[in-house]
């Protein structure tokens, strides 16, 4: 199965609400996560986004999901200054991991 997501039409063009962000993934994204083979996010339309919207989409969901979900994550039609935060959000959710790792094995 694959799941594919236009913020667009979910969010509007300037992706920014973090909270937002939260409460769809826990919705519309974490049900699909374990069958999914793939999910994308089409940002299609999106002229920007802000670090809270995507760290609380993609940060929180690679970090909850024991990064698992990396594999299955794609990011289509990002605009350059989209793809910026995208890619740090991608950063932030392994680096939490990795802490998180840390302070287990310690």
């Amino acid at each position: 199965m694959n799941l594919t997501i236009t913020l667009a039409e979910e969010f509007g063009t300037f992706c920014a609400d973090g909270e937002k962000a939260a409460r769809f993934r826990f919705e519309r994204v974490d049900p699909f996560v374990m069958d999914a083979d793939r999910i994308s996010f089409d940002f299609a339309g999106v002229r920007n986004a802000s670090s809270s919207f995507c760290n609380a989409l993609v940060a929180n969901l690679i970090s909850q999901t024991g990064g698992s979900v990396v594999q299955k994550l794609r990011f289509a039609n990002c605009r350059e200054n989209v793809r910026a935060v995208v890619e740090a959000a991608v950063e932030l959710g392994l680096a939490r991991l990795e802490v998180s790792d840390a302070a287990v094995c310690g």
